[in-house]
């Protein structure tokens, strides 16, 4: 499972209310059909809890695990990014259906350059990587793609 995605899920999760590792274990596994290890879980509610996301408090024998304001900026600033680049991208694949009959097999026959892209993104924006730093990057990468494209590879 990846690190990025399940850090992004577990914060998503306690966004929801109160709730201990065990908890996010099982949730997490409902959602993707795959249960997370306790050794990727607690070591991540460990590095959320030290940059300020969540707070855990000991009930009796177990945690639990809440959102701090931190780590509501984080869930919302993912899910604006998502929608944005979600929206675009439906977008581009809507005006590229209708001027290339076939493009749906472009992407589908490149999902192993635009998957590792969608995972490296969500994992900046799990460790706390502005939205916007991630924007900028991605549109100078933009410009160098379109130079490619006029064979000007500088």
């Amino acid at each position: 499972m990846a690190k990025g995605l399940l850090n992004l899920w577990m914060l998503k999760i306690i966004s929801e209310g109160e709730v201990s590792g065990y908890d996010i274990i099982k949730k997490v596994g409902k959602l993707t059909g795959k249960k997370p290890s306790t050794g990727s879980v607690y070591p991540l509610l460990k590095t959320m809890e030290s940059k300020g996301w969540i707070i855990g408090k000991n009930i009796g024998n177990k945690t639990l695990y809440s959102i701090t304001n931190e780590g509501k900026e984080v869930v919302e600033g993912h899910g604006e990014l998502k929608d944005y680049y979600s929206e675009k991208i439906h977008e581009s694949i809507c005006l590229a259906h209708e001027t290339f009959d076939d493009l749906h097999l472009a992407f589908s026959n490149n999902r192993e350059i635009l998957a590792p892209l969608a995972e490296e993104i969500s994992l900046l924006l799990s460790e706390g990587v502005s939205k916007d730093e991630i924007v900028k990057i991605i549109q100078n990468t933009m410009k160098k793609l379109k130079k490619l494209k006029k064979g000007d590879e500088k």
